[in-house]
């Protein structure tokens, strides 16, 4: 049995431990603020959820939230949250799976969907969701991106190829062991581009990578990130794509001052990021 605290661990605690560094925090903060559908995967005890819980105060405090799960640990901190779980107990006419709740939240028109793990058939309904304009994120059990995909459209998932570019992220996780002590780190943070016959399949393309020698984070995407330029920069209008790098630089400046002020408690992080998006500059506690 798992047990989370009631308290999620916070985005700086991450990044204190070195799961993952501030820039790579920063580009997650970016595309969750702006509605991208992201899948936590990694094999058991990677962190997957513990990474999920700690980036949901990327997105807008107003944001109206659906999690559905077999097991309550998702902890999302907006006020409109609706949860729903599974119910597999009793007489088999009364039980409820994921398949169904995933579909009663599509109706309710949220603005994230919430899964807490995809394993089978509901995993066509969330790329429903994601094709609807629903974004949605959920951990998955996979260690590497193509694993990744191979699961979502092989048996009992079965999402076709060529849906798959629906999800815009995946950030792999491991836990590995270092110095004589099991670590939990961001591998990768993959974007998934499109389906391209002509390559033979998904082509996805890494924007950071763990450095396990100097056990650091390096972002491979500067400057060639399709997801920032192509789906982010676009839809808030800049005419010069390349100044989005500059945004993401800016909220890796405010995570990096957090963790030297050692403001690293959930809800105080989680005041900081929402009063910068609500007010900017004006929403700092201290000066960059």
């Amino acid at each position: 049995m798992r047990k989370f605290s009631d308290v999620p661990v916070s985005v700086i605690q991450l990044i204190n431990w070195g799961s993952i560094d501030a820039m790579s925090a920063a580009y997650m903060w970016m595309c969750l603020e702006n509605g991208m559908s992201v899948f936590f995967s990694g094999e058991t005890a990677s962190g997957k959820t513990t990474m999920l819980n700690a980036c949901l105060p990327f997105i807008n405090r107003k944001s109206k939230i659906f999690t559905v799960e077999d097991t309550a640990e998702v902890q999302p901190p907006q006020a409109v949250w609706q949860q729903l779980i599974t119910r597999e107990q009793g007489p088999p006419e009364s039980h409820v799976d994921m398949f169904t709740l995933l579909k009663a939240a599509l109706r309710s028109r949220p603005n994230y969907i919430i899964a807490g793990e995809i394993r089978g058939v509901e995993g066509a309904v969330a790329f429903q969701a994601m094709q609807t304009g629903h974004p949605v994120l959920a951990t998955f059990h996979a260690s590497a991106v193509r694993k990744m995909i191979q699961r979502l459209t092989g048996n009992p998932i079965n999402v076709p190829v060529t849906f798959i570019d629906n999800l815009n992220i995946a950030m792999i996780l491991q836990a590995v062991y270092r110095n004589g002590k099991f670590l939990r780190r961001c591998l990768s943070i993959e974007e998934i581009e499109g389906y391209y016959e002509e390559s033979g399949g998904v082509v996805t393309r890494a924007v950071f990578q763990w450095d396990p020698a100097g056990d650091k984070h390096h972002f491979r995407g500067l400057n060639n990130s399709f997801i920032l330029e192509n789906k982010i920069a676009e839809k808030l209008g800049y005419r010069d794509k390349r100044m989005i790098y500059e945004e993401v630089a800016l909220r890796a400046r405010i995570l990096e001052r957090m963790r030297e002020m050692k403001i690293e408690e959930y809800f105080k992080v989680l005041k900081i990021i929402w009063d910068f998006q609500e007010k900017g500059y004006d929403g700092l506690p201290f000066p960059l």
